[in-house]
This record gives C-alpha cells, structure tokens and sequence, in this order.
C-alpha cells in the first residue's frame, strides 16, 4: 500500500515537473547531496519540502503539500544560501486520495539530470554525520523521467493511480 501511495505522489509530482520549465544546467546525485542541506536544515518551517525552480530564476524554490492545498514559497537567496518567502499560500490545490492526509515521504528535488529538457526525480532518502567534516551528508536516490508524455497523459495516469489506491483502501 505505502508503495502504491509512493508511486502516486512521485507521479503527482512529475506531472506538477511539466508546468515548470527544466533548468539550462545538468543537476547531478552529488550535486543535489552537497546542496541539500542548505534546504533542509533550518531553513523552511516544515518537513519534506518539495523543492522545484518554479519561479524560473534559476534557484530552488520550496512547496508544502498539506491539507489539499499546496503553498509557494520563494527562494529570495541562492541554492547556496538560500532564503524563503511565503510566496503565495493557495498557490494550487490537490485532491486527498485517502481519508487521512498523507504527508510527503521525504524531501524531493526537481532538476535536469541528463540535459534532455525534462524535470527529473531526486530523493533525499537518508543522512549520515560525517564526524571529520562535521556536516551531514546526504544519501540521494534518483529517477529519470523518461516517458516523454503530455501533461494529459501524466494527468490520466494519476487519476488511475488513484483510483486503484481508492479500490485497494475499500478492499481492505
């Protein structure tokens, strides 16, 4: 179940990637691991962010997935110092596909991994203290887009998802 959920918000998300457009430079694993805890330790109010340049400017921008409602907020700094600001608190809207409200799993990066033009997928799926360096390092899982499919389609897909997780959670 937790794996058809997983698989429902990481296609949520590739279908949210095709309304923003892909950075010009190529993002790698350890490109999103020596970053990440720029985003993550200290800078946003709320755990799991998904962090996607929505804005265009170049930097990572952060989004809460909470409660059906989806908040905006700005990166006013750069990815190696960055700075949020509440942006826009009703930026979008998502409908709950079970009773309770899921939250993200953890936290997600959307970049251009291999220069084709499409968002790709980055987890941050652990971190490590590194008692030399004195810094946490940041294990990072990665997942290329390759369906190459329209909005539309991604959109169809989830709705499937979703209805086969609706059927699953009604059998159980």
């Amino acid at each position: 179940m937790k794996k058809i959920f997983l698989i429902l918000i990481i296609q949520f998300f590739v279908a949210l990637s095709a309304f923003c457009d892909a950075p010009k430079s190529i993002i790698s694993n350890k490109d999103i691991g020596s970053i990440a805890g720029n985003f993550l330790e200290g800078k946003l109010d709320f755990e799991n962010p998904v962090l996607v340049d929505v804005d265009k400017d170049g930097d990572f921008d952060a989004l809460k997935f909470d409660g059906g409602n989806v908040e905006y907020y700005k990166n006013a700094g750069t990815d190696l110092n960055p700075a949020f600001i509440l942006e826009n608190k009703n930026y979008d809207k998502y409908s709950k596909a079970m009773f309770i409200d899921p939250q993200m799993p953890y936290p997600i990066f959307f970049a251009d991994k291999d220069g084709d033009g499409d968002m790709d997928l980055f987890v941050i799926k652990d971190k490590e203290y590194n008692k030399q360096t004195q810094k946490f390092e940041y294990k990072v899982t990665g997942a290329e887009n390759k369906l190459n499919l329209d909005t539309g389609t991604l959109i169809t897909i989830i709705l499937v998802l979703v209805i086969v997780l609706l059927v699953l959670a009604i059998l159980k």
